[in-house]
């Protein structure tokens, strides 16, 4: 008898299985304790600014640049204890969407479902801050990638938009074939229109239909 194809199936995280943006979080509580940080931030906003507004938001060397200018001039031990000290606050601070955790987990219980949990956050974030949680170690999660470089940190991947369907593709092949997608933002309408059902997330953490495709 031949095997029944497995259902995939993806979540966003940010505003979805939460409601907050975790990488944003980051990015202001590093700010907000380095102070001096400001400075380099002030010069190099109009770089920032110019690169979203030319190359879209879904580019990765603005947000790296951004990234780099909230950390450079301290070292990686430094930001290593900075950032287990942000995951240890923003933990319990974490406002959860009932409806999207308990399809989540339906979809965990099902033996013939594979689930992702796809994110424009940094991994080492999401691991982190969800290192205690039941449905973690049971999803598959692919990330935006953090790395030293030039006395700071920068992007070395930013997985949002178009860029999760090519990570996704990585790892499942092309063309992509989805079962359902969940997910708050327009940004993953590339993602979402690779699923058979897609839902959208409110901001009051809502599912809604999109319809099927």
């Amino acid at each position: 008898m031949k095997k029944a194809q497995q259902r995939v199936v993806f979540f966003d995280l940010d505003g979805t299985l939460h409601k907050q943006d975790l990488f944003g979080s980051y990015l202001r509580y590093c700010l907000v304790r380095q102070p001096l940080n400001l400075l380099p931030l002030l010069l190099l906003i109009p770089l920032i600014a110019g690169g979203l507004l030319v190359c879209g938001r879904a580019s990765r060397w603005p947000v790296s640049l951004l990234l780099w200018s909230v950390t450079v001039g301290h070292s990686e031990a430094f930001l290593q204890r900075q950032q287990q000290a942000f995951c240890r606050w923003f933990r319990p601070r974490v406002i959860p969407f009932p409806d999207v955790h308990r399809r989540l987990n339906h979809y965990l219980q099902a033996t013939d479902t594979s689930v992702w949990l796809i994110t424009g956050s940094p991994v080492t974030l999401v691991e982190s801050v969800y290192h205690q949680s039941s449905f973690l170690p049971a999803v598959n999660i692919i990330g935006s990638q953090m790395r030293r470089s030039l006395g700071g940190r920068v992007l070395t991947l930013r997985c949002i938009g178009k860029e999760k369907v090519r990570q996704l593709e990585r790892q499942l092949g092309s063309p992509l074939r989805l079962y359902s997608g969940y997910s708050d933002s327009r940004q993953d309408n590339p993602l979402m229109a690779c699923c058979s059902h897609r839902w959208r997330v409110t901001a009051r953490g809502e599912i809604e239909p999109l319809g099927e495709g």
